[in-house]
């Protein structure tokens, strides 16, 4: 749909300038390597915590499991 806005006919999108402005270059390999070594720690972390809920649930109701 057609809009008017400051004398100017636009299609409902943001203006070009919109998507690159805040565009940020792909992170090195030392940065991407870092992120990823970050990621695994907290999915280890989640893990664990998974786990033991698992075993505090068992213990609670061993005739269930």
């Amino acid at each position: 749909m057609w809009s008017r806005r400051s004398r100017r006919f636009y299609l409902g999108l943001p203006p070009f300038g919109f998507y690159f402005h805040g565009f940020k270059p792909f992170p090195s390999r030392k940065d991407y390597l870092a992120m990823l070594e970050e990621y695994k720690k907290d999915l280890e972390e989640e893990l664990k915590e998974v786990e033991r809920e698992i075993e505090e649930t068992k213990k609670e109701n061993p005739g269930r499991a």
